[in-house]
């Protein structure tokens, strides 16, 4: 462990061994050869215990330093001013970066970036209006990731909501500038204001 210190970001061996002290005494690692061999001995075996790899596969599944948001929505030109006027600013005014899959060129297949972008973000705003079912598709892997979602919809769509969405609270709005307040209030309320 003399060499090792560093790969775990601590500063000598000292702190390496608090560091595997305090995962071994959190169940998160366990030393099969302790009545022969201590965490400080260099060739001490560690292993990863079931309640190790639960931590990490919750770890993997957000990215809680992620200041990227994916928005979901219609790219059609009726809702353009919903996403320039109200979701784009809401989210910029809660400290975090919006992203929108067409926002920027790019070579890749669409599926695999929008996947790897719903990965990369600390949460997603899916807008169901005009219920296209990439939005959706979106949302429902965002939640099987382990991310918050939140849901808006245009007042006047709120009714062919799909019915597997429903019982998720909705941002029910009229015009771009009650989204924008309402989308920036709950962003701040329920994930809290990036600072």
């Amino acid at each position: 462990m003399a060499y090792d210190f560093p790969l775990a970001w601590a500063s000598n061996e000292t702190e390496l061994e608090f560091y595997l002290q305090t995962l071994e005494e959190r169940g998160l690692i366990r030393n099969p050869e302790a009545e022969t061999r201590t965490l400080a001995e260099l060739d001490a075996v560690l292993q990863i215990t079931s309640g190790g790899w639960e931590f990490l596969d919750e770890q993997s599944r957000a990215s809680p330093l992620s200041d990227q948001v994916f928005v979901a929505m219609s790219f059609s030109e009726s809702l353009k001013p919903a996403w320039l006027d109200a979701i784009r600013p809401a989210i910029d005014e809660a400290g975090y970066r919006p992203y929108r899959v067409d926002s920027e060129p790019h070579i890749d297949r669409i599926d695999a970036k929008i996947v790897a972008e719903i990965r990369d973000s600390k949460f997603l705003v899916a807008d169901v209006t005009e219920h296209k079912l990439g939005v959706y598709f979106e949302a429902g892997y965002a939640l099987g990731f382990g991310l918050p979602v939140i849901w808006t919809v245009r007042h006047d769509e709120l009714s062919k909501t799909h019915f597997d969405t429903r019982q998720y609270n909705h941002i029910v709005w009229r015009d771009p500038p009650e989204l924008k307040e309402q989308l920036h209030l709950v962003i701040c309320a329920v994930i809290g204001k990036n600072k």
